[in-house]
């Protein structure tokens, strides 16, 4: 009897996903022990040379992964936002809704994201990756911040800055409720940073 394992035969980007999913899974499960080449390979059901034809270190493999969780879960709130008909201002307030829901506050993200944060100091292809995605974040709040910075009655305000304090302001809740839910109710959440912007249209940030 043959006990090779048989291998769907698949497109390299076909493949490349099915690796960065197992690997996000290997994290979810196991943490940091998830970072094994031979635990994502048998997550993945292929070969651990598999791996290494498509990905030529752990670190490459690992900076894919972050990009995409993080974009996927960043694209999530950013369609709500678009769907949502309204002022600048309601679709900051769609945002911080989406935000403060289940596609961003689940406590299995947590155990991803504290490998990935840990990789970032070890790892240039994973600090990289890092530096990317919160870019993006940051760009994605910038420009809802200056749509608002449009309405006539918007004081001016260093958007960077804001963009910069406002995000810091949502990881910082998002990584406190994660550790722990009982501290404050995503509601709460939610009410703080609408409290954030409702100050800076009120001008505590004008230039």
């Amino acid at each position: 009897m043959n006990d090779t394992p048989k291998f769907r035969r698949q497109a390299p980007d076909a493949r490349k996903k099915d690796l960065i999913d197992a690997t996000i899974r290997c994290l979810e499960k196991k943490g940091s022990d998830g970072l094994s080449v031979r635990s994502i390979s048998a997550e993945a059901g292929i070969s651990v040379g598999l791996i290494n034809h498509h990905y030529p270190s752990k670190d490459d493999l690992i900076a894919d992964a972050y990009e995409k969780l993080a974009t996927d879960i960043l694209q999530n709130v950013i369609n709500i936002v678009a769907e949502t008909d309204g002022s600048p201002r309601e679709k900051m307030s769609a945002f911080f809704k989406a935000y403060f829901s289940s596609i961003v506050l689940d406590q299995k993200f947590l155990r991803i994201w504290i490998v990935f944060w840990y990789m970032s100091d070890k790892s240039e292809k994973v600090r990289l990756s890092h530096d990317k995605t919160n870019a993006g974040f940051r760009r994605q709040i910038e420009l809802m911040l200056r749509n608002l910075g449009e309405l006539p009655e918007a004081p001016d305000f260093n958007y960077r800055l804001a963009a910069i304090g406002l995000s810091g302001m949502l990881d910082g809740l998002w990584l406190e409720w994660c550790l722990n839910p009982e501290i404050f109710a995503p509601e709460e959440g939610l009410m703080l940073c609408e409290g954030w912007v409702d100050g800076l249209m009120a001008g505590a940030f004008k230039l």
